[in-house]
C-alpha cells in the first residue's frame, strides 16, 4: 500500500499532522508512506519518526509527474488549499479524502456567533480517517530527534527558552512585559531568546532592555539545530506560534500564551506538560490567525495579564 499525506505549510500546522502519520504507521506497518511539504518544513516532516520519503513542493510540472507515477493507493489532503487540490488531483490516488477545515466554525467563533470550541487541530486532521472508516485512537504529536545529539553541555544552571516573537503583532507578547518577566526570573536560570531572523531587533530590544544576560539565537539556527536546543530547555516560554508546537511536540515543561487568537480555536498545544495562559478577555478572539494591531485599540488579551501569575507556572525541578 502507498500513502500520500499533503500538508504544505506552516512550521506549527505542519507538526500537528504528525499523529496522522503514526497512526496510519501503526495501521499499515508495511505502506510506504511519503509526504509533501514547502522544501523550509521537510526537516520537521523528517523527524515523524513514520515517513518514507518526503517530497518537497516547488510548484513545478515536474514533482507533479513524480508523484503521478508512484501510483498510490490512497492520497490525504491535510490542507484543502488550490494547491494541494491540484497535488491531490495529479497524484492520481485511487482515493483521495481531505480533512473537514471547519473554517466556518472558526469563522463563528472569531465573529463570537457561537458557542462552540474546537478541541484541537490534531482533532480536525483525524477527520480524514474517519472519513475512511478507519477507528484509529488518537494520538498527540511526536518528534524524534538522535538521543546522541547534544548541542549544549549540561550546565547546573535551569535553561529557559524563550519565543518573543510571533507572525503577527497581536500574537506577541508586549517586549515590556516579556522584559519584566525575565528580571522576575530567579538568577540561576539562563535564559536563551530564539526565533527566525526577522525577530532578531526583537530579541535585541530584550538584551537592551533587561539587566540580565541573555543568549541571543534569533536567525542563528537551522530548523533542525532549533529542534535540539528547545530539547534541550527545561522550559520554553512563547507566544501561540509554530516553536510552541515543536516545544509541545518535543513534550517539553512550557508556557503557551495567548493573545489575539485563542486556544477554543484548536490552536493549544498538545502537550501534558504544557500551560496555557490567556486572559480570555470578551473580545477573544479576535482574529484567527492574528493582525497588526489590536481592533479595540486597548490590547487588553495581553496587557492584562499579569506576570506574577506566569511566574507561579515557573517551577522547574
Amino acid at each position: 500500500m502507498k500513502i500520500l499525506l499533503i500538508r504544505l505549510s506552516s512550521i506549527g500546522d505542519v507538526v500537528l499532522t504528525q499523529p496522522i502519520a503514526e497512526s496510519l504507521r501503526n495501521k499499515y506497518p508495511q505502506a510506504q508512506i511519503d509526504f509533501i511539504t514547502k522544501p523550509a518544513f521537510a526537516t520537521i516532516v523528517s523527524k515523524f519518526g513514520c515517513i518514507d520519503n518526503i517530497h518537497s513542493w516547488d510548484e513545478s510540472w515536474q514533482i507533479l509527474k513524480k508523484l503521478r507515477k508512484e501510483n498510490y493507493d490512497l492520497c490525504l489532503d491535510l490542507h484543502a488549499k488550490l494547491n494541494t487540490t491540484i497535488i491531490r488531483i495529479f497524484s492520481n490516488a485511487k482515493k483521495t479524502v481531505v480533512y473537514s477545515k471547519q473554517h466556518l466554525l472558526r469563522k463563528k467563533i472569531v465573529q463570537h456567533k457561537t458557542a462552540k470550541t474546537i478541541s484541537s487541530t490534531v482533532e480536525l486532521y483525524y477527520s480524514a480517517l474517519d472519513k475512511l472508516s478507519l477507528n484509529l485512537p488518537h494520538l498527540k504529536p511526536k518528534l524524534y530527534l538522535d538521543p546522541q545529539k547534544f548541542v549544549l553541555e549540561k550546565s547546573s544552571d535551569k535553561l529557559i527558552g524563550i519565543f518573543p516573537g510571533a507572525l503577527h503583532q497581536t500574537k506577541q507578547y508586549p517586549p515590556a512585559k516579556f522584559v519584566e518577566l525575565i528580571e522576575m526570573l530567579p538568577k540561576d536560570y539562563k535564559i536563551f531568546i530564539f526565533g527566525s531572523k526577522s525577530e532578531n531587533d526583537l530579541a535585541k530590544q530584550l538584551m537592551a532592555d533587561s539587566a540580565r544576560k541573555l543568549e541571543n539565537y534569533c536567525g542563528k539556527l537551522t530548523l533542525d539545530q532549533l529542534c535540539y536546543y528547545v530539547q534541550a530547555m527545561d522550559l520554553i516560554i512563547s507566544n501561540d506560534s509554530g516553536p510552541m508546537h515543536i516545544a509541545a511536540a518535543l513534550q517539553k515543561k512550557q508556557i503557551a500564551i495567548f493573545g489575539a487568537t485563542h486556544p477554543k480555536l484548536g490552536f493549544a498545544p498538545q502537550n501534558d506538560n504544557a500551560i496555557v495562559i490567556s486572559a480570555d478577555t470578551n473580545c477573544q478572539p479576535c482574529s484567527l490567525h492574528g493582525g497588526k494591531s489590536c481592533p479595540l485599540i486597548h490590547f487588553n488579551c495581553m496587557n492584562s495579564l499579569d506576570n506574577r501569575i506566569i511566574l507561579n507556572h515557573i517551577k522547574i525541578k
